[in-house]
């Protein structure tokens, strides 16, 4: 098999450029037929044109369609259930800090050191880690070697997780692989998350989150905001599973209905919790 090929069924797919419309119907149940006619009629499932001229899709497209065949699924008709789709659809952020910046406001920036922001990663991994809930658990880690570091507690977030990712600059020493368990997911160079330090889990009824940005000429400080208000931890889980999937990752359907639901937000109690697991973090010698 060629190098950047590989077989889905009995359609081939081009890795690095996404795939045709023949994957789409496989992983979605339908024929190629019914999706050219829905791309006739509504302009949707749209993909990308390659350099050759042809239609490609990727895992967001099959999310998307997806999603409509659930909407039908419940009763409402397709054109309806298209036009829902469509304006949900968004243009993915690049930066988790960006979008606390702009869309949470409110819960305010602190300038953290190292060992504050590990206190309170470890904190939200280990009120994951207690819970029988699957949480959805995503990280970012700038370089892949700071990664290698927590693997053996990332392998076991993973092991309990609804679906565990991380996304860094990895090396030929530690290379990416968006298949692994966790998802070891490539940044794109020049990307914003290069900067940052995320940590986030997301269940039907509790999330978190951990979220800074390195700030330049400073030696180990970040400005950061540290939360378990449930919409910012599913903003922040958004980038980096759009993130993920950049770098080839499949998260499960599930993981995209586990950010559509509502969900229930975060208990006084079950937030206590946590950032009680931060202080005892701090206070070990």
């Amino acid at each position: 098999m060629r190098k950047g090929w590989r077989g889905v069924g009995t359609v081939a797919e081009q890795v690095t450029d996404g795939f045709g419309i023949g994957v789409l119907a496989e992983r979605t149940g339908l024929t190629p037929t019914v999706l050219r006619t829905w791309e006739n009629r509504f302009g949707f499932p749209t993909g990308t044109r390659s350099a050759s001229g042809h239609r490609r899709f990727t895992g967001a497209d099959v999310d998307l369609v997806r999603r409509v065949q659930e909407l039908r699924a419940s009763g409402m008709g397709l054109s309806a259930a298209v036009d829902a789709v469509q304006r949900r659809r968004r243009r993915p952020a690049e930066s988790v800090h960006a979008v606390m910046a702009r869309d949470f406001p409110h819960l305010g920036v602190q300038r953290l050191g190292r060992r504050s922001l590990v206190a309170a990663s470890y904190a939200v991994e280990d009120d994951a880690l207690a819970r029988a809930e699957r949480p959805l658990v995503l990280g970012t880690f700038q370089a892949g070697d700071r990664f290698a570091d927590q693997r053996r507690r990332w392998d076991e977030l993973a092991r309990t997780a609804a679906w565990s990712a991380v996304v860094a600059d990895f090396d030929e020493s530690f290379p990416a692989d968006p298949s692994a368990s966790p998802a070891r997911c490539q940044l794109a160079e020049g990307s914003p998350l290069r900067r940052e330090w995320t940590v986030v889990t997301v269940s039907d009824s509790r999330a978190a989150l951990v979220s800074a940005w390195e700030v330049p000429g400073a030696t180990s400080l970040w400005e950061s905001v540290v939360s378990s208000h449930r919409p910012a931890a599913v903003a922040a889980a958004r980038v980096l599973v759009d993130a993920a999937r950049a770098a080839g990752a499949e998260p499960p359907a599930h993981v995209a209905e586990l950010l559509d639901e509502p969900g229930h937000e975060t208990t006084a109690v079950d937030a206590d919790r946590i950032w009680l697991r931060a202080l005892a973090h701090l206070d070990r010698p």
